[in-house]
């Protein structure tokens, strides 16, 4: 554990799946997240690559590596506030309508 106030500073995704893969397992980990990548043929390698590309499935990884992991760890509840917070940021502005253009006068 590092000495950082953030639990997860430091710690690689990789590093993430392989310690929640041996704790958990990828049929739990499907279940508890409900992403299919750890249900249909779970690899490492793709899941990774899945992961990178979907930030709602790594918040979602992250938080349960949190849980699992860092417990105990005194900033666990505010990177887990925080995560969940930068997730609702992200949804408010793509769900936002785009400005329309007008021409400058």
């Amino acid at each position: 554990m590092n000495k950082s106030n953030e639990p997860l500073h430091g710690v690689k995704l990789e590093q993430i799946l392989t310690e929640l893969e041996k704790e958990v397992g990828w049929d739990k980990m499907g279940e508890l997240l409900n992403i299919r990548c750890f249900l249909n043929k779970p690899r490492l390698k793709s899941s990774l690559k899945f992961l990178r590309t979907t930030p709602w499935a790594r918040s979602r990884v992250e938080i349960l590596y949190l849980k699992t992991f860092c417990s105990k760890h005194k900033g666990t509840g505010n990177a887990i506030r925080g995560i969940l917070a930068q997730k609702t940021a992200v949804t408010q502005t793509t769900s936002e309508k785009p400005t329309p253009f007008v021409w400058p006068t």
